[in-house]
Formats: structure tokens, C-alpha cells, sequence
């Protein structure tokens, strides 16, 4: 579904209130908190994911680490340190689940997220960073990482890139929600392609960052009633 010019002017017209804002500036020298952030934030409140990030910080700051420039190595340590996905639950994460019918605990995920980009020679934000100007090379990277169990939709790849400081979408639940609303669609005809795909050309029509206006428009959308 492909969003046509005048969908694509509606949404221009609804998020010009948008045009200053600014996004949060995620964690551009650790790869591994943005594996980490990303893979817990889907079907949670935000407080739960600042709590496995504040433990991850606690536990390697604890070990003389600095959390805030670990590549996937740093990362896929702490696993081998605390004997696996369950270990590390108990001791940086949590129970929580990439879903409650058939899936796994998040800490498996964030695990093998990590080892798919290692897989693929991304240890850092920074590489990550050049691999997204080459676009054939990061499909193949997105590809590895969509194979994670619970991570198929492509919602935490995207979202993983913002944390990183790559310009892009989150295509959750509130900004489909946000879409739809906006071109007044049923809500459950907004795929989370078009949502991206149109976000996306908005905030080139606006002069924005994708990042930024995905931002705006998701606080927007949290807080209808």
C-alpha cells in the first residue's frame, strides 16, 4: 500500500506543529544499549525498559565498565558471564517476553540480536553508522536481525538505528495509530510499511529528521485520550 499525494499533504498538514521538536538523543557511542533498549521497549511501559537499562549500567560500571560506549562484545559477555538468557533475566532484565503465545524471554533476544550483528561485523554504534550508507550491506544486516525470534516486524530494527543516531521510523502500534488517525483510515488498514513509508516523506517534506518527528508524533498520540 503505497500512500498516495494527497494522504501525504493531509499528513504534512497535521504534523506541522511538529517542526521544531526534538528527539532524545538515544545512545550514540553504545551499540549495546541500543540493542538492549529496543528489543525491551515492545509491548511495555517505557519504566520497565529504563529499569533493565539502569541495571545493565549498574552491573558493568560494578565490573570497572563503561556502559555507555559497550559494543556487542561488552554485551554478549555479560551473557556468558551470568550463565545465559535466564541469568542475566535475573540479574540485569526481566521475565518479560517477545510474546505471550510461543515467545521468548527478551534477554534471549537481546542476546542473539547482539550475536546477529556481530555475526556481521557491527561492534559498535559507530560502524553501524557507516554500514546504513551502504543500504544493500544493511539489508542484509536487517535481514539477520529480523530472523531473532520477536523481531520479524521490523519495529526494534528501526527502532535500534534511532537509538544509534541513524535518522528513521518506529512503526509501533502508536505511530500506526498516529497515521491512521490522521488520514482518518481504519485503524487495523494501517501496515506498519505505510506507516513508515509516509512518516518518512513527511519529514522530508517538513526538513525534519525522521527520528524527530517520529518522536513528536508518538508523544502526541500517548497522550490522546
Amino acid at each position: 500500500m503505497s500512500h498516495s499525494p494527497a494522504q501525504l499533504q493531509a499528513l504534512v498538514d497535521r504534523c506541522e506543529q511538529f517542526r521544531d521538536s526534538k528527539a532524545p538523543g538515544g545512545y550514540r557511542d553504545s551499540l549495546a544499549l541500543c540493542v538492549i533498549d529496543s528489543v525491551q521497549s515492545t509491548g511495555v511501559t517505557y519504566s520497565s525498559v529504563v529499569n533493565v537499562v539502569d541495571a545493565y549500567r549498574a552491573y558493568r560500571r560494578a565490573q570497572s565498565g563503561e556502559p555507555d560506549t559497550d559494543g556487542v562484545a561488552e554485551l554478549l559477555a555479560t551473557f556468558d558471564e551470568l550463565s545465559g538468557p535466564d541469568g542475566w533475566a535475573a540479574k540485569i532484565g526481566n521475565r518479560n517476553r517477545t510474546s505471550s503465545r510461543g515467545g521468548v524471554l527478551k534477554a534471549e533476544a537481546i542476546r542473539d540480536a547482539a550475536a546477529a550483528l556481530a555475526g556481521h561485523g557491527i561492534d559498535s554504534s559507530a560502524v553501524l553508522r557507516e554500514t546504513a550508507a551502504d543500504t544493500s550491506c544493511l539489508a542484509v544486516v536487517e535481514s539477520a536481525w529480523r530472523k531473532v525470534t520477536g523481531q520479524r516486524s521490523g519495529i526494534t530494527w528501526h527502532y535500534m538505528q534511532m537509538l544509534a543516531g541513524i535518522p528513521d521510523v518506529k512503526p509501533d502500534r502508536m505511530i500506526c495509530r498516529f497515521v491512521a488517525d490522521a488520514l482518518r483510515l481504519p485503524r487495523r488498514s494501517v501496515t506498519t510499511g505505510f506507516a513508515l513509508e509516509i512518516l518518512t516523506a513527511t519529514a522530508e517534506e517538513l526538513g525534519m529528521s525522521p527520528t524527530d518527528l517520529d518522536h513528536a508524533a508518538w508523544q502526541w498520540q500517548r497522550g490522546r485520550k
